[in-house]
């Protein structure tokens, strides 16, 4: 139950800026304060500064010796919970599902589709088609929510 109300008081408080904080600290490494406002656009360092030391103080990153911050714990919560992290990337995790959809229908017009057409196949590749539409379309829509 403890870890439940950390995730609950880290989702809390990770939010708006501070997450895409978390976001650029996950995927691009150990910044400096300079670079996190640079590379998000915040109007001065110090407001960089004040989001990093809200994700220092709940133990999800810590500077090292250069001055740079890093991530020392990796959390699903809010936005980042739709990700799956894949080395320095962050993609939808409907992309696998999109992927899955998409071999499968390609799969079935390579390997099993007869002609004339019989109404299975015809049933078939209007379901595979409708899925793999729906499926590209929340995949879409979860990219559009990453928070940075």
């Amino acid at each position: 139950m403890k870890d439940e109300q950390l995730r609950d008081k880290v989702a809390q408080l990770v939010q708006g800026k501070t997450m895409s904080v978390y976001a650029l600290l996950l995927t691009r490494g150990p910044l400096g304060v300079r670079e996190v406002a640079r590379t998000l656009g915040f109007s001065s360092p110090s407001l960089a500064l004040h989001h990093l030391a809200k994700l220092s103080e709940m133990g999800l990153i810590e500077k090292d010796v250069d001055g740079e911050y890093r991530t020392v714990q990796s959390v699903s919560v809010g936005a980042l919970s739709l990700f799956v992290k894949i080395g320095s990337r962050l993609f939808p995790r409907f992309l696998f599902l999109v992927t899955l959809v998409a071999v499968m229908l390609v799969a079935y017009l390579i390997l099993f589709l007869s002609f004339p057409l019989t109404g299975e196949d015809v049933m078939f590749i209007s379901l595979s088609a409708t899925a793999l539409v729906f499926v590209i379309y929340e995949a879409r829509r979860i990219w559009k929510l990453r928070p940075i």
